[in-house]
């Protein structure tokens, strides 16, 4: 029985279309609109979708698409995290050596001898009997002083108050360092809607770096070579929306 030339073409129809169907399904590319699988993979709305959830994406994530970006994020984003880790050791040895010292300073003040008045006092290197403000004491008051031997100096007293005193300090530092530069650091760096720029990294970079206390940086690792540098109009911030 022959064809005729409408049955062909009605063939060739249903072929097209069996193979539309079956790019719809697919999710290829076969360069006519969908007519199957209207929310189908490959379909407008599919399309709409990813152009939606492009759009919905953080300039953050749309940045870190990037690999120069990226590369430069991680290493910032790897120094402010050791420097946050080399904190929080400084800020627990030096309150442990604040403890230990104040330790310390009590035991002194306990073995102090006394005025009758219950004064503290002190003889320092040169036989000098003083308070703990460092005035002299009276002869007549020293003789009425009751020494067991075991009493320690005007200058080991000194000593003690002024390791004190020193790691109070550096504690006000570090703990500063800590609220005042990394805070607002890692604020920047992962502030999803408003990322900083590569200079802006580099800058927030500087900003750890420069502002460290010598005790933070003792207890930062072996640093890795800085990310290259690269000039920063080679990406920009993208666009939102359209």
């Amino acid at each position: 029985m022959e064809i005729t030339r409408d049955q062909k073409e009605l063939a060739g129809v249903q072929r097209r279309e069996f193979d539309d169907l079956q790019n719809e399904i697919a999710g290829r590319e076969a360069g006519r609109r969908a007519r199957f699988l209207r929310d189908g993979p490959g379909s407008e709305a599919d399309k709409k979708r990813e152009r939606d959830a492009q759009r919905a994406l953080t300039r953050l994530a749309q940045l870190l698409n990037d690999p120069i970006y990226r590369a430069k994020y991680d290493h910032v984003l790897q120094v402010l995290s050791d420097a946050e880790r080399a904190t929080e050791t400084a800020i627990d040895q030096l309150n442990t050596k604040i403890i230990a010292t104040q330790v310390e300073l009590d035991d002194m003040m306990d073995r102090a001898a006394r005025l009758p008045d219950g004064k503290r006092v002190f003889r320092d290197a040169n036989g000098v009997v003083r308070r703990e403000d460092g005035s002299v004491v009276e002869d007549h008051l020293v003789d009425t002083i009751i020494w067991s031997g075991n009493e320690p100096s005007f200058e080991d007293v000194q000593a003690a108050n002024q390791r004190l005193e020193d790691l109070q300090t550096a504690l006000d530092d570090v703990t500063r360092y800590q609220n005042d530069v990394l805070g607002p650091s890692r604020d920047k760096v992962t502030d999803p809607d408003d990322p900083p720029s590569l200079e802006g990294l580099d800058s927030i970079e500087d900003d750890i770096q420069s502002n460290m206390p010598q005790i933070v940086q003792d207890h930062m690792p072996e640093m890795t070579a800085s990310a290259p540098d690269t000039p920063s109009h080679s990406i920009g911030l993208p666009k939102l929306g359209g």
